[in-house]
């Protein structure tokens, strides 16, 4: 089963503040994230609603997942850089161009708040295909 893991300011990314480095010499990242109480329940009416749809098809469940795989594991995970207008609460513009490195940008699910259970993939092509040709846009008038 999958289930929406829902936005919690509790889960976040940021520079690793102990100054660690990967073999590059670039800083780390310190990923916070941990499932909240809606999660926590939905996993357990999944596996509910799992067992009695396949007991009552006459299949025998013998061994049972007790707790969600950690975040993470799942396809399109989404989230860590919020799309929006205001850089003090957001990390990409409307066109996934970063705020404060505007050389970059980010179309893949990170700037999604969440994702339901369908596949966004379409919405991300979508997304990208806006970008590059505001990337470009902005390339000719010389903004970056």
């Amino acid at each position: 089963a999958f289930g929406e893991m829902l936005p919690r300011y509790d889960n976040f990314v940021e520079i690793d503040q102990q100054g660690r480095k990967d073999a590059w010499g670039i800083p780390v990242l310190k990923i916070d994230c941990k499932f909240g109480d809606n999660e926590r329940e939905m996993a357990k009416h999944m596996v509910s609603s799992a067992q009695e749809m396949l007991e009552s098809a006459g299949v025998s469940v013998n061994e049972v997942q007790g707790v969600p795989s950690e975040p993470g594991l799942a396809i399109h995970e989404a989230g860590t850089c919020r799309m929006g207008i205001d850089s003090r609460t957001s990390v990409l513009n409307p066109f996934n161009q970063c705020h404060d490195a505007p050389n970059i940008f980010v179309t893949d699910g990170s700037s999604f708040p969440s994702v339901g259970v369908q596949n966004p993939v379409l919405t991300m092509v979508a997304l990208t295909i806006r970008a590059c040709e505001y990337a470009v846009e902005q390339l000719r008038k010389g903004e970056i």
